[in-house]
């Protein structure tokens, strides 16, 4: 709850509401905010001895040489590549969920962010897009965890930030149907049911 709170805070003072509408900036917010969890997940997996890189070297290393990369500013480059390359993967998780609607939107997102993980990270190793190589079982598992950890995080943040009315409830959906349902059985002129008994009866005589 305090994490919330915080959140809600920082989305106060950057005018940002919970009653957003718009897709693009919903998508690009979470999708920020989903990359700096993923970013806070591999950081504790380096530090640890887990993982062998970070993202702002996979990301770096799309432009530059691995070598180049030991220099702070061409670091804090790649991670700005990722950040905003992340950024961007949230729209189209938006889209899906406002398809979608929201239930099971956390089962959703960790969905979405293993597909990230098989096309981001998965094919840039090996078609060569990132110059930057990892070689150890534990690496390539904690960049999964790292995107389940991003998919999470942005589907939560979107169901934060966006406004219920863009969510319809299951419910709803369900009750709409029905009344569609019933409207089309009432529009049925009785007149073609009266029709088909004399029918009936005729065939019986």
């Amino acid at each position: 709850m305090k994490a919330l709170d915080n959140f809600n805070r920082v989305a106060k003072y950057m005018n940002v509401s919970r009653n957003m509408k718009d897709s693009i900036p919903i998508g690009f917010l979470s999708g920020l905010v989903g990359t700096i969890a993923m970013d806070l997940s591999n950081i504790i997996f380096k530090k640890s001895g887990v993982s062998e890189k970070t993202y702002a070297q996979y990301a770096g290393s799309v432009l530059m040489r691995p070598f180049r990369l030991i220099f702070k500013e061409n670091l804090i480059f790649g991670e700005i590549l990722h950040l905003i390359t992340g950024s961007i993967m949230g729209i189209p998780l938006f889209a899906v969920l406002k398809k979608t609607g929201k239930d099971n939107y956390l089962f959703k997102g960790a969905v979405y962010g293993t597909f990230t993980w098989e096309l981001l990270y998965s094919f840039g190793l090996r078609y060569g897009v990132f110059r930057t190589k990892a070689y150890s079982a534990r690496t390539h598992m904690t960049t999964l965890i790292d995107n389940l950890v991003y998919g999470v995080s942005s589907a939560a943040t979107m169901v934060f930030l966006t406004d219920k009315a863009v969510f319809p409830n299951a419910s709803k959906k369900q009750i709409r149907a029905k009344q569609e349902t019933e409207m089309s059985q009432s529009s049925i002129d009785p007149s073609d049911e009266l029709l088909d008994d004399y029918e009936n009866e005729v065939r019986f005589h």
